[in-house]
């Protein structure tokens, strides 16, 4: 299983810096976990989008969903697109197809992507991979999910204040995707700290803070963390090639640096 982040910042893209977008790929498996402002554009470094297997959004904030309008504009504007897989949010494929056609039924997006809801616990399997999603506290609809490949776990928060939810999904992951959009602990965002001791808690083995809010000093934020600890930035790749039953975590960290 391999990660690239197509964007990370919060709340609005700057030159270079799109908003929450990540690609998971096993194989020949791609899967896009939220894609904010300015990911589809980044995506394209990367990986056709004919290719890629299914889109997972965590909930209807534009930072992580605003591109499922240029996703909707290169299917209906693509010969022979293929009808990639959507989950998302209740309701998510009505306002969708409202901000296309005016109206709130689903008949243009149906026609273009398989479309479906999620909620907590719902599980999806796409190749190798197990997409488990549980619902987290956000100020509106949200979800986290556990990715869970052959050899490999990730984690990823979506938008959350810390709960048990997100607790849950991290347990012993390999990687930890957590967002810290706070940089005062607060409702519906996590800081850094809180991610931290949820990763610890968690038993999780890297921790890669994302989403930071603008107030937050990256370079601070990154200063003597408890767990190994990276900072995301467009473009970085997380690479995994060892087990997860490995025999200790020191061994585990250096083969799964981020690059």
């Amino acid at each position: 299983m391999q990660l690239v982040v197509l964007g990370c910042v919060t709340p609005y893209p700057a030159p270079g810096q799109p908003c929450s977008g990540y690609l998971v790929s096993d194989g020949d498996t791609h899967i896009v976990l939220d894609c904010g402002s300015g990911t589809f554009a980044a995506l394209q470094d990367h990986l056709p989008p004919a290719e890629v297997t299914a889109l997972w959004i965590s909930h209807l904030h534009p930072d992580h969903s605003a591109d499922l309008l240029a996703w909707s504009n290169w299917a209906l504007n693509t010969p022979d697109a293929p009808r990639i897989t959507v989950y998302g949010p209740p309701g998510w494929a009505q306002r969708l197809n409202h901000m296309l056609t005016g109206t709130l039924d689903t008949t243009l997006v149906d026609s273009i992507f398989d479309a479906y809801e999620l909620r907590d616990h719902h599980t999806a399997v796409h190749g190798s991979l197990t997409l488990t999603t549980r619902a987290v506290e956000h100020s509106v609809p949200g979800f986290g999910v556990r990715v869970e490949g052959s050899n490999t776990c990730l984690a990823y928060s979506g938008d959350t204040e810390p709960c048990d939810a997100i607790t849950d999904l991290a347990r012993d992951a390999d990687l930890f995707l957590c967002e810290a959009g706070a940089a005062v602990p607060g409702r519906h965002h996590t800081t850094p700290y809180q991610a931290e001791q949820t990763a610890i808690t968690a038993g999780v083995h890297h921790l890669l803070l994302t989403h930071l809010a603008l107030a937050l000093d990256a370079t601070a934020v990154a200063r003597s963390p408890a767990i190994p600890t990276t900072i995301a930035t467009p473009g970085q790749r997380w690479p995994s090639t060892q087990n997860r039953d490995r025999p200790d975590r020191a061994s585990h960290t250096a083969a799964n640096s981020i690059t």
